[in-house]
């Protein structure tokens, strides 16, 4: 979890937080980052942070999210947002009401192919689309948070989403006449596609 100055000087990322200081002090020397926080309360209050980018498992989302706004921080939460859309509107109040940004960090919104997409159906060049298909994949069996239910594990909420925002990037928020799924769950409760 790094916390970013944001200025016409570009200053860049000027701390980190974690769990614990030594965690957070290694990660800050490897990056050249100045500060280092043994906690996510510290790095709430240090004046230098504009921007945090939220980077923790799932489940610890919407508690994150929440301090830093609180502090007045603009927050960068890692996908999902939150692990249900009761936290979504929790998150969006919180912001809201605290007058600081907050945005979902879905990196595959910005790949090169992905703005060609986007400039392409803005312009109308490829005519009235009907259907669209998605597919992702990738060998996350054995990877303790994305099995583990408590972790906020399973195929949705950790893969899933790259197609569900395709489709809703494709689509600029009409509403679906249907969508079609199949997966299956793990012994460990969770979602597998």
């Amino acid at each position: 979890m790094g916390g970013v100055r944001v200025s016409v000087e570009g200053e860049g990322i000027v701390a980190v937080g974690a769990r614990n200081l030594e965690d957070a002090q290694k990660f800050a020397e490897k990056h050249s980052i100045p500060a280092a926080y043994g906690s996510y309360e510290e790095l709430s209050r240090d004046p230098s942070v504009d921007v945090v980018y939220l980077g923790s498992i799932h489940p610890r989302h919407l508690s994150l999210s929440l301090l830093f706004m609180t502090a007045k921080k603009n927050v960068l939460c890692e996908k999902p947002l939150a692990m249900n859309s009761r936290e979504v509107e929790e998150m969006v109040a919180c912001a809201r009401a605290n007058n600081v940004f907050l945005m979902e960090a879905v990196w595959t919104r910005f790949f090169p192919a992905s703005l060609e997409i986007k400039r392409l159906l803005a312009q109308g060049a490829l005519g009235e689309l009907k259907m669209v298909r998605v597919e992702f994949g990738a060998p996350l069996l054995g990877v303790p948070r994305a099995m583990e239910k408590e972790l906020g594990g399973g195929a949705l909420l950790d893969i899933g989403i790259y197609c569900l925002q395709f489709a809703c990037m494709v689509f600029q928020g009409e509403r679906p006449e249907s969508v079609q799924a199949s997966g299956g769950c793990l012994e460990t409760g969770t979602h597998r596609g």
